[in-house]
């Protein structure tokens, strides 16, 4: 694990985001990362809306209502179920618009499950220099 997940409210989010995984697996479960109004980074899991396995398509409702809530978004995460935690080309296109990040300044995180238990999160964040998302270190941005 990372930074992120230092403390007792690190260990908290990583405890929401392996149930949720482990809850969906085999499904891709999906979700948002984000900074409420008090600082603290909190787990909002989304409905995947995707049409088949292997695949997620994060239902917008959750980013509406986390805009509303006034939260500012961290990340955008899914799983890869008995897959490895690499960004796949599905990922990027999506993640992606014009070679640009769509989501400036928000990560990208993936969960991964294997055999319906969540081991690891790896964290991706957007690298002009490289012109393509890297393994990120550090805190979580915001």
């Amino acid at each position: 694990m990372t930074e992120v997940f230092g403390g007792e409210a690190g260990a908290a989010l990583w405890a929401a985001l392996a149930a949720h995984a482990e809850a969906e697996a085999p499904a891709e479960a999906c979700g948002l990362v984000v900074r409420g109004r008090d600082a603290a980074l909190a787990h909002r899991p989304a409905r995947n809306l995707a049409p088949g396995p292997g695949l997620f398509l994060l239902d917008p409702a959750t980013l509406v209502a986390s805009r509303r809530r006034g939260e500012r978004l961290v990340a955008l995460y899914h799983a890869h179920c008995d897959a490895p935690p690499t960004l796949s080309a599905a990922d990027r296109r999506g993640a992606l618009v014009d070679g640009r990040p769509a989501w400036p300044g928000v990560e990208h995180w993936i969960v991964e499950v294997r055999a319906g238990r969540a081991l690891a999160v790896v964290r991706y964040r957007f690298s002009a220099a490289a012109g393509d998302f890297v393994v990120a270190r550090g805190p979580a941005p915001g």
